[in-house]
């Protein structure tokens, strides 16, 4: 009797792993049009980048409105993709997400010279630089 409990909850912890783990993998293949998404990605990143620029230099502030209607086409294009607003949101909040694309920003900053986050001088020169060429990150942007 002993070894058929104990079979029956080796089987009962193994279906909740692989419930735990299907549900992490379907949660991850939920957001697989949006991050594989292009418009989405880059919008992401722009916003990412542009609000760096925003906290660290402090000559340069967003353009609110500009910004809020990127924001807006932004979420409503996720959104045509077929995903509902809570869901969009709940990409957008996702650790995992913000990290992934935290990652390809510092990047972004590093290929042009920016040394660190901290680089006060070196956000500065390139939120001036994307403003200057009329870049989607400078018309979200504004020296002020």
């Amino acid at each position: 009797m002993k070894a058929e409990i104990a079979t029956v909850w080796a089987c009962v912890l193994v279906v909740v792993f692989a419930l735990a783990t299907s549900a992490g993998s379907a949660r991850a293949d939920q957001w697989e049009a949006l991050r594989n998404d292009e418009r989405v990605h880059n919008g992401l990143l722009m916003i990412a980048i542009g609000r760096h620029i925003e906290l660290t230099c402090p000559t340069i502030e967003r353009r609110t409105i500009a910004a809020g209607a990127f924001l807006l086409g932004l979420a409503n294009h996720a959104m045509s993709l077929g995903y509902s607003r809570a869901e969009v949101t709940d990409y957008v909040e996702d650790d995992t997400e913000q990290e992934r694309i935290i990652a390809i920003a510092r990047q972004y900053f590093a290929d042009r010279g920016v040394a660190s986050l901290e680089d006060v001088e070196g956000a500065c020169r390139v939120g001036r630089d994307e403003i200057t060429a009329g870049s989607q990150i400078g018309r979200l942007l504004r020296e002020g």
